[in-house]
């Protein structure tokens, strides 16, 4: 920390009373004391993350959390935290001027609005008009965007900010005290469009900016702000006089629907995101907020779109927390007031005689590395720039225009969860927001354990060395349209998506494998792939082999996963079967988390009504063929509790030798199922009957007793009718229903089952 300078800063720029610059400096040393020198942050990221590190709100307050090592604070943890974090701000304001060489004692000289050069020369007064070779830089109030136009170009990324994102500004700014100093939003970085000027006026200072610019870097912010002014705008509470305008290059549909559309979620019910889901953190939640985008594009089809998809998710967010927390109007203008003057951009304008080239390269090293940008976003950027550096002017746009719509036309298909979970079934990866990731990393074979920049550097090390990228895109898409011509075939759509789903193969390996087939000879080969995996071999005590997938041999307890497989593949072929220009839902499959279920529950825990009790034991005495005492079920009936009949000692005895008994009985194949999370968990132990009633309102209604959506395998909902039994019995699931059902799944599936081998029965 340059403790001294700081000091002199303090005393000359700030006018600070002796107390006052001695607490400055003593939050700055007790924050670097614990995270290390100061100017070393600063170097790496303004002192983004320590003031990230440093941020407590009353809800957190309210939450106890406590604040996280090495930084210890005795006493009030808010309070504490604020103070440190004013003393670091200021030494953000110290830090940002003297970069600027700005030290002028000038009263005129504004300590929010400064200028800078490439050559980091000081800016006079009378020059504010910026001009060739030279960026300038202003600290701007959101006030004054007003009246500006922003265009976001062809190598953007879409808009991907979430719940996350518009929840955590929403509360910062709510929580911002002005006496905390400064608060800023990340930089603006932005490319003149022409020389049209605009004067501005900041703390007495004039100062001169473009009124037209391209949005290099900063795309999130800018239309964040836009959504959130509009919005006030819309209820009157904002003069229109502050609103700027923003376009899309390539994203036409987006920018039309920002310009005249934005209506439509201000005027559409949201009264299902709750007050409760607001106050928690849980922004991985999203099933409120995607029910009601459901809905939505229902109604206004035209606008189904990734971006639409998060500036409808941003929105209903916003718009539901100023109806929560801004409900009264003092409340409300205190805020207004707040973004409109207290809240800032740094506002970054390049040399207006920079080339596109030099604008899309600054682009790529201002977000290489960024946790925001994925590689896919990067690599887009590149092969912009390398038909930019192959083609004259005219030429290179239309090819650029081509290139943009080509590009958000297989990733518009990519966010389509159908095709999606049919080719990648693993949630856990390219949840970035750009699925066309996962085709680069395809095309390129990516080792495994690569980092998630893998493709970019491949693509810069060839584009650094001159040669040219473009003729990559072209197997990028032929690549999407084997696999889009994958998916509308119905046979070969259930059967890769089943291999991928069960873990089987992986869409990398199939399209190794049948590289060069003919449709015929690929759809043989993956049939032959379902018939090898489900080959293999167990081996029992006594060391012989046997088949895991013979039917007879699946268990819940011991061969879960190979029980699954087989009930999932026998519910895909219903549709393949069945249901002619249907798709199974892969993508519901994995979201919804499908387990298997127990048809009859396998124990009587947790039951706590003495009939059902007895009519357990009933069933499953009658399931498993059991020889028991005839007069049994009378003698638990005798009871009036299930803890008066624990006193029953000989009876307890002879209840708990048929729990023992019975219990493997029911983790064979007949008596297994599949259903998703949501319902499994409201099912538990209950018997078949209200299971069934529970099942057949559930898939009536779409959700569960919770309104949290579920969806029936049609299997599932075929066993509990019984549809393959000749006599329906709907009270309790019997021995003959579990038969029938197991030779249902036989003869639908006889194909790909192996022969069991000879005299050679598991030990389970």
């Amino acid at each position: 920390m340059q403790r001294e300078e700081f000091k002199n800063w303090l005393i000359n720029t700030e006018k600070y009373d002796v107390t006052t610059i001695n607490s400055r400096i003593g939050n700055c040393s007790t924050i670097e004391k614990a995270y290390g020198d100061l100017d070393e942050h600063y170097k790496k990221d303004r002192l983004g993350s320590l003031l990230k590190l440093l941020k407590y709100s009353r809800q957190d307050e309210r939450e106890e959390i406590q604040q996280q090592p090495p930084l210890e604070i005795e006493g009030d943890i808010y309070t504490g935290l604020a103070t440190l974090r004013q003393g670091l701000k200021r030494y953000l304001e110290f830090k940002l001027q003297l970069e600027t060489n700005t030290t002028s004692k000038d009263k005129n000289e504004s300590n929010d609005a400064f200028k800078i050069t490439f050559h980091n020369k000081v800016m006079s007064k009378e020059s504010l008009i910026p001009s060739e070779n030279k960026n300038t830089l202003l600290l701007l109030p959101i006030k004054n965007l007003s009246n500006k136009f922003f265009e976001i170009g062809s190598y953007q990324r879409g808009y991907k900010w979430g719940k996350k994102e518009i929840l955590e500004l929403l509360n910062d700014i709510d929580s911002y005290d002005k006496s905390q100093g400064l608060y800023c939003l990340q930089p603006l970085v932005l490319k003149p469009l022409n020389n049209e000027i605009e004067k501005i006026e900041i703390n007495n200072t004039s100062y001169s900016i473009f009124k037209n610019n391209e949005v290099v870097d900063g795309q999130q912010r800018t239309t964040t702000l836009f959504l959130l002014l509009k919005y006030f705008e819309y209820k009157g509470w904002v003069d229109k006089k502050y609103l700027y305008e923003i376009d899309f290059k390539t994203r036409e549909r987006s920018g039309v629907f920002l310009k005249g559309n934005l209506n439509l979620i201000f005027e559409f019910p949201l009264d299902k995101i709750t007050k409760e889901e607001l106050d928690k953190k849980e922004y991985h939640d999203l099933k409120n907020i995607n029910a009601l985008w459901a809905s939505f594009i229902d109604q206004n089809l035209d606008y189904n779109n990734v971006d639409v998809y998060h500036f409808f998710v941003v929105t209903g967010y916003l718009i539901r927390w100023v109806e929560e927390f801004l409900s009264e109007e003092n409340l409300r203008n205190v805020f207004i007031e707040k973004l409109l003057k207290g809240v800032k951009v740094i506002w970054y304008s390049l040399d207006d005689s920079e080339n596109d080239n030099q604008i899309i390269q600054v682009f790529l090293n201002n977000n290489k590395g960024k946790i925001g940008l994925t590689s896919s976003e990067l690599i887009k950027a590149l092969f912009i720039l390398d038909i930019k550096n192959s083609e004259s002017v005219s030429i290179s746009d239309i090819q650029i225009n081509q290139f943009a719509s080509e590009w958000n036309s297989v990733e518009r298909q990519l966010q389509d969860d159908s095709f999606w979970y049919f080719i990648q079934p693993n949630e856990e990866q390219y949840q970035g927001g750009t699925r066309i990731d996962y085709l680069f990393d395809l095309l390129l074979d990516k080792p495994k354990g690569a980092d998630d920049f893998f493709a970019y550097r491949h693509y810069e090390k060839k584009f650094n060395s001159k040669e040219s990228i473009l003729k990559s895109w072209e197997e990028v898409v032929q690549l999407y349209y084997k696999l889009l011509n994958w998916y509308e075939d119905s046979e070969i759509f259930h059967f890769v998506g089943f291999l991928t789903n069960s873990n089987i193969k992986t869409v990398d390996k199939l399209l190794k494998e049948n590289k060069g087939k003919t449709k015929k000879e690929l759809k043989k080969s993956l049939k032959n792939a379902v018939r090898t995996g489900f080959k293999k071999k167990g081996k029992t005590e006594d060391n012989k082999e046997f088949f895991i997938y013979s039917l007879d041999n699946l268990h819940y307890e011991n061969y879960s996963q190979e029980t699954r497989k087989v009930l999932l593949l026998y519910n895909v072929f219903y549709y393949l079967d069945n249901m002619a220009g249907h798709k199974f839902p892969f993508e519901l499959f994995i979201k919804e988390k499908w387990s298997i279920e127990h048809i009859i529950p396998q124990t009587p825990k947790d039951i706590e009504n003495i009939a059902i009790y007895a009519q357990w034991f009933e069933d499953i005495i009658a399931y498993a063929e059991l020889e028991v005492d005839t007069n049994l079920i009378k003698r638990i009936r005798a009871h009036v509790t299930i803890e008066d009949l624990k006193k029953d000692k000989e009876l307890k005895f002879d209840l708990d030798k048929i729990v023992i008994e019975s219990e493997d009985i029911t983790h064979y194949l007949n008596n297994l199922l599949l259903l998703d999370r949501n319902t499994n968990s409201t099912l538990s132990n209950k018997l078949f009957d209200e299971k069934r009633s529970i099942v057949l309102r559930f898939d009536k209604n779409g959700f569960n007793d919770k309104e949290k959506p579920v969806f029936i395998p049609i299997e599932t909902l075929n066993a509990f009718n019984k549809t393959f039994s000749k006599e329906i019995n709907i009270k309790n699931w019997t021995k003959e229903d579990g038969d029938n059902y197991v030779c249902a799944i036989k003869d639908r599936l006889k194909e790909f089952l192996p022969t069991k081998l000879e005299n050679t029965t598991p030990k389970v």
